[in-house]
């Protein structure tokens, strides 16, 4: 049974995560006495048992937060396809930082994507409102390397993030930087395509 019923006991909580999410607590049930500090959605992350299913549902906590949180709201203030910084800069360019997305649909993103999801330019941030790395507590149970991993991966599919957490930050580094690359190639190569097609 865990008990935080004050600051210094769940910076400790906190400290110790590493070892609660080790093999050493396979086993282990965690039961929360009182949940003061809204960690209940890190204790049943740590009573997830598996590396793999405690990463996805992590992800899947993650994400619905931040559906909850921006929900009915509009903080990218799309116009006719354009957001909030295409039409202060009077940009011929439509669909925000979505446009890069090769998984880009007209409809819903398909990609589910965390660090698309809590990627904020700066004209959002002076407007409204937004959340954090740091409010959504249940990353906390991921390592300070998967955390890195999925504030970077960008543009990639639920799937392929999971697998990147799973695999290892080494493996992931290659895929994200992979898939980056392949992403601004290919959004070079349709500039200078769409550039060609207005000259002829």
């Amino acid at each position: 049974m865990l008990k935080i019923d004050n600051e210094k006991q769940l910076k400790k909580f906190y400290r110790y995560l590493f070892i609660y999410r080790s093999f050493l607590f396979r086993f282990i049930k965690f039961k929360l006495e009182e949940d003061k500090y809204e960690v209940s959605e890190i204790i049943k992350a740590l009573n997830v048992k598996g590396r793999k299913k405690r990463i996805t549902y992590i992800y899947d906590k993650a994400c619905e937060e931040i559906d909850e949180f921006f929900e009915g709201k509009n903080v990218c203030d799309f116009k006719d396809g354009k957001c909030l910084s295409q039409q202060k800069n009077n940009s011929d360019k439509f669909n925000g930082c979505c446009r890069l997305c090769e998984h880009r649909t007209g409809g819903l993103c398909p990609s589910r994507n965390l660090a698309c999801k809590l990627f904020y330019c700066s004209y959002v941030t002076d407007k409204y409102e937004i959340l954090n790395y740091e409010d959504i507590k249940v990353l906390k149970c991921l390592t300070p390397l998967q955390r890195f991993v999925v504030e970077s991966d960008y543009f990639s599919l639920e799937k392929d993030v999971i697998n990147d957490l799973y695999f290892g930050v080494f493996l992931a580094t290659f895929r994200v930087c992979y898939r980056h690359g392949k992403h601004v190639i290919r959004n070079r190569f349709n500039w200078v395509k769409s550039k060609l097609s207005k000259n002829s």
